[in-house]
Order: structure tokens, then C-alpha cells, then sequence
């Protein structure tokens, strides 16, 4: 009977341990299976953190405060006049005036008028082909080349007048820059007298 015991006795702990064993491997797995997914996570994470990097890196190498030139910020002038049968070419030179860099893209909007604050003359300025962003450092230059045709060669469908000067707009500006110049000018919408080319870096147009 003692005997009989002893053996249930041990029976009873081994199959004791076999459950410690089996709940210490429950335990063991469900860890596991949280840190799988944890793992595939981290990775994606990492690659996208990864290709993020090096915009923020070149985004960060770009000048602080870079953007539009304003036209409070910019000088105007003009280069030397070249003319040939029945059209004068003259450079209209952009100085960048402000505190720190800016861009242009693109074209001036340019048209005669009758004063400095009076309104426009004729037909604006058709535009040549468009140049890609411009960078201008301080006092750095940029111009672009204005053809004026003689406006003698519409005779009366012109109706000629005098205008004042040239209103430009530097590009992606509502706020325009008087350039006094006594020209001649058609008010007839339909002629066009004006062409202006995109802006290019320097100061001889193109």
C-alpha cells in the first residue's frame, strides 16, 4: 500500500512538471508572436526613414529664405539698343536690390503706357520661348531681351500715339516697375508691337 503511494505520488509530479512545462511554453510563444510583427515594422520603418533622409538633407542644403523675387526687391535698367529694319532689341536688365537671394521663372509682363500710373498703350508683349528658374544672388543679374517693332510699319490701322514709358512686371508680380522712355506706340489692340524673350542670367539678354 505504501508502495502503491510512493508510485502515485510520483506520477502525480512528473505530470505536474509536464504542465509547468507546457504553460512556460505558452508564455514563451505569445511574445513571440507580438514581436514578429514588431520586427517586420521596424524594417519598413527604417526604409522609409531611410529614403527621407536624404530629401530632408537636400532640402536643408537649399539657402535659407530662398523665394520669388519681389519687385521691391529688384532694379531695373536697361542695356544698349541694337536696331535693325523696322525693330529695335533692347535688354531689360534685373538687379536683384534685396537682402538675399531670390528666383525668377519665366517672362516680364511689359506694355506701353500713357504715365507712370496711367493705363496701357496697344497689345502687351507676346512672349518668346520660356528658360528655366533663375537663381540671383545679391546684385546679381538677370535680363531679358524687348523687340519693339517701328510702329510706321501699320500705318493708319496703327492710330498712332506717344507713349510715356514701358510698365514691366517682373515675373509672378501684380506690383509693376515705370521705365520713362518717350516711344512710339499703336492703340490698336490688334497690332502688336511688342515681344519680350524669357529671362536669362547676366545682363545681355538673349
Amino acid at each position: 500500500m505504501t508502495a502503491l503511494k510512493t508510485t502515485a505520488a510520483a506520477l502525480l509530479a512528473v505530470g505536474t512538471l509536464a504542465l509547468a512545462g507546457c504553460g512556460s511554453g505558452s508564455t514563451s510563444a505569445g511574445p513571440s508572436t507580438v514581436t514578429a510583427p514588431g520586427t517586420t515594422t521596424a524594417p519598413a520603418t527604417a526604409t522609409d526613414g531611410g529614403t527621407s533622409g536624404p530629401s530632408a538633407t537636400t532640402s536643408a542644403s537649399t539657402p535659407a529664405g530662398l523665394g520669388l523675387c519681389r519687385t521691391a526687391d529688384l532694379k531695373l535698367s536697361k542695356g544698349r539698343s541694337d536696331g535693325t529694319a523696322g525693330s529695335t532689341y533692347t535688354p531689360l536688365i534685373f538687379t536683384n536690390a534685396g537682402p538675399k537671394p531670390c528666383t525668377v521663372t519665366g517672362f516680364p509682363g511689359v506694355s506701353l503706357a500713357d504715365s507712370n500710373t496711367g493705363d496701357p498703350i496697344g497689345a502687351p508683349a507676346d512672349r518668346d520661348k520660356p528658360k528655366p528658374t533663375i537663381t540671383l544672388g545679391v546684385n546679381e543679374q538677370a535680363s531679358a531681351l524687348l523687340r519693339i517693332t517701328d510702329a510706321g510699319n501699320y500705318g493708319d490701322r496703327c492710330r498712332p500715339v506717344t507713349a510715356a514709358g514701358l510698365r514691366i512686371y517682373p515675373p509672378d508680380n501684380t506690383e509693376s516697375i515705370f521705365l520713362p522712355s518717350e516711344l512710339s506706340a499703336c492703340a490698336n489692340t490688334d497690332v502688336h508691337l511688342l515681344e519680350i524673350s524669357s529671362l536669362v542670367p547676366g545682363a545681355t539678354g538673349s
